[in-house]
């Protein structure tokens, strides 16, 4: 083999692998625990590949990660639906390693009114 022909090779290699690792679906989460959060909408994010959330609680950001915008849009969620200061309460699965951090399930509103991500039961949904 040539020496551009393993450059490339090792290169394609790499990059595969990369990005397997990037996208993690739930494994980085404790799907098995389920935490309540309030706090003050810091950020709302709707991009992809994943909608966030920060959330101020305490004086402490969280970074809270919601499924993909597409996904979101079809559970009811819009790239308008949270803004700052907005106050909320929100139920989450937290991370394994990063503390104040985790993935979105629901946001209560003060109104009452709640979204929920609603997410199919292979990625931790019910």
């Amino acid at each position: 083999m040539t020496r551009v022909a393993r450059f490339v090779a090792v290169l394609a290699v790499g990059l595969l692998s990369a990005g397997a690792r990037a996208h993690h679906g739930v494994s980085t989460y404790r799907m098995d625990v389920v935490e309540t959060l309030a706090g003050l909408v810091v950020k709302w994010e709707f991009g992809s590949p994943h909608t966030w959330l920060t959330l101020g609680v305490d004086g402490v950001d969280w970074q809270i990660e919601g499924a993909p915008p597409r996904w979101m849009t079809g559970q009811g969620f819009t790239a308008e639906s949270l803004v700052p200061g907005e106050v909320v309460t929100i139920v989450h699965h937290p991370h394994r390693s990063t503390p104040q951090a985790g993935i979105l399930m629901e946001v209560r509103r003060a109104d009452g009114s709640v979204l929920k991500v609603n997410r199919p039961a292979a990625l931790g949904g019910p």
